[in-house]
């Protein structure tokens, strides 16, 4: 068993609008710059066609938030494919879509830029993790930042919280060991057995990562484009 993921450049293509649903070309036309948007959920949507034979066309979506069980927000199911699990990222310049039957997956891409703030340590980490990118030298340092936060970023779409849960009750391996998820302090349901990856998204200013709610290894196979 695996899980795939598909990495691309965003990209101001007007051929990927036509992939979308009526409801996502609404939510693109909301946005400022709609361009990673559309990008991210044209390659979801081929993502899914290619693994399932479907037309992307024809895929519907539907949220489901595991918090409040609203319709409204939440992670993205694929409509009449109950064994089908995706989750999708993007910011301004990478977006990566994955697909599994394992379980319920969560992916995460971060630009380094976006670990450059004061205060992070206070926001994203427990005192352990603080502890593992004290040791990290400065050039590394928004590196190993942006990976722990992709880490935690893809457990938590995985378990459908998103940041209603604390992420520094999250914790996760340190940057330079395999990715894990080393202890579960929220006062939510724990998720059980958690397998995490690294995704090497062939960005150097970029960071991502992939977690599935399983016991069993997890297997990625990476597409880029």
């Amino acid at each position: 068993m695996s899980v795939v993921i598909r990495a691309t450049e965003v990209v101001d293509d007007p051929r990927l609008l036509d992939l979308l649903d009526a409801a996502e070309r609404e939510r693109a036309d909301r946005r400022s710059d709609p361009t990673p948007f559309i990008t991210a959920h044209a390659l979801l949507r081929r993502l899914v066609s290619d693994e399932t034979g479907v037309d992307p066309r024809s895929i519907a979506f539907e949220k489901r938030c595991a918090t409040c069980g609203t319709d409204r927000h939440g992670k993205p199911h694929v409509v009449g494919m109950r064994d089908v699990h995706v989750s999708v990222s993007y910011g301004q310049h990478v977006a990566v879509a994955a697909i599994t039957t394992m379980g319920e997956v969560g992916v995460d891409v971060e630009d380094l830029e976006s670990a450059d703030f004061d205060g992070f340590n206070s926001v994203t980490l427990d005192p352990s993790e603080a502890a593992h990118l004290a040791r990290v030298d400065a050039d590394g340092l928004l590196a190993a930042r942006a990976l722990t936060w992709a880490r935690k970023e893809a457990i938590l779409k995985a378990t459908g919280h998103g940041l209603v849960v604390d992420p520094s009750q999250v914790v996760v391996s340190a940057p330079d060991a395999p990715a894990a998820l080393v202890e579960w302090k929220a006062m939510q349901h724990p998720p059980g057995p958690t397998q995490v990856a690294d995704v090497d998204v062939d960005r150097a200013d970029h960071r991502a990562a992939v977690a599935v709610l399983t016991s069993h290894p997890l297997k990625v196979r990476l597409h880029q484009g």
